[in-house]
């Protein structure tokens, strides 16, 4: 099976809970991309169009033709085209364009290079999956900051190893890396010490906590601290989520359904074909924290896994804590559904692909709540 083969293949689009009209404290605008994500786009409006305070609802991938809404405090541009991506302005709001008023984004998207074995398999399991939805794993976007697979930067954070977990973000290769990326930090690792090698390595994001090292070589506390908030913020939320991943399989295993494994690069995800009346009503209902000193559990199961899983890292939820204060970065413990159900899900019947002779492809609609992934209820229609 292929995915993403285009960005035609995977089209997105932001439903919103906002009234639009001619007059109003926010701008309010259609973003249209390709080839981009959200931040980047974001970044270039501010560098190169002064448009400053955007706020938005999500985070759309740049192997998507996605539609989302951004907004600006007060009167903004008509629009602003850029190649791969356009900003209209779509209307006027009292309010700013934010998490609170998305409800949800519709798919379609075409799944491609199909033999006959996958295609049955996806439409053998759409009744069911309508029926039980899916387990709502974090997938391996949200992840990505782990792909070298040597561990989380985070979790270094949390130990206090400030000289790791530098090394870990701009040393480290990963085999989602292109080429170049590769050489550079196993350069940097190479060199680790030599500052003014490294200043010549580090990409631009990296600069400012290796120039404080050619400084101050051992204060790595203080380098981390010029890592941009951003990205220390997507450092946390990458560790915290793989750590709702092994809640969430092993409250799945602790019921003891019939499972089957899907393999990833961080370890494996469960899911079930299906569930019993007890079970089904049980997940959902289900909200699992996501893991910090503040969780709140409303059943006794997730919070005795919880403790379970934490456990075999070596920690508690109190100690869910950087050794480091900055604004915002820190363990969050929102509340998170265990179980999605699709709505409107429905397929084309499959039939040649235009692109790969010899096999077919369909395409699948559906709308999803915030926060659930497209990609992860592919992954499990698709389990053969």
């Amino acid at each position: 099976m292929k995915l993403k083969a285009r960005p035609e293949d995977f089209r997105v689009e932001e439903r919103l809970r906002l009234r639009l009209k001619r007059a109003g404290a926010h701008s309010v605008y259609r973003l249209e991309k390709r080839f981009w994500n959200t931040l980047d786009v974001i970044t270039h409006l501010e560098q190169r169009h002064g448009l400053r305070k955007l706020s938005r609802a999500g985070l759309k991938d740049r192997y998507a033709l996605s539609v989302q809404y951004l907004s600006l405090p007060g009167r903004g541009p008509k629009q602003v085209v850029e190649k791969n991506y356009t900003l209209r302005l779509a209307g006027m709001a009292d309010e700013p364009v934010s998490r609170d008023v998305l409800l949800g984004n519709s798919f379609k998207v075409t799944l491609r290079a199909l033999t006959d074995d996958e295609a049955s398999a996806i439409l053998s399991a759409l009744p069911k999956v309508n029926r039980f939805g899916f387990p709502n794993y974090y997938d391996e976007q949200r992840l990505g900051s782990a792909r070298h697979g040597q561990g989380f930067i985070a979790r270094r954070l949390i130990a206090g190893h400030f000289n790791g977990a530098l090394r870990l973000w701009l040393g480290t290769p990963s085999s989602a890396d292109d080429t170049q990326t590769r050489r550079r930090k196993s350069a940097i690792e190479d060199n680790w010490g030599n500052w003014r090698r490294l200043l010549e390595l580090a990409p631009p994001e990296g600069q400012p906590a290796i120039r404080h090292l050619s400084i101050s070589p051992k204060d790595f506390k203080g380098a981390v601290y010029l890592i941009p908030r951003q990205l220390l913020e997507l450092f946390v939320n990458a560790y915290q989520a793989w750590l709702w991943n092994e809640i969430l399989a092993a409250l799945l295993a602790d019921l003891k359904a019939p499972l089957r494994q899907l393999e990833y690069f961080l370890g494996s995800l469960a899911f079930y074909d299906e569930l019993n009346p007890t079970d089904a009503k049980f997940l959902s209902k289900l909200v699992v924290p996501a893991p910090g000193p503040d969780a709140e559990f409303a059943s006794e199961r997730a919070a005795r896994v919880t403790n379970q899983v934490l456990a075999r890292e070596g920690l508690s939820l109190d100690q869910l804590e950087l050794k480091l204060r900055i604004r915002g970065v820190f363990f969050k413990a929102y509340p998170r559904k265990a179980v999605v159900l699709p709505e409107n899900m429905r397929a084309t019947a499959p039939e040649a692909d235009d692109l790969y002779p010899g096999r077919k492809k369909l395409v699948l609609s559906f709308f999803l709540p915030p926060g659930s992934y497209a990609t992860m209820l592919i992954k499990r229609l698709s389990l053969l």
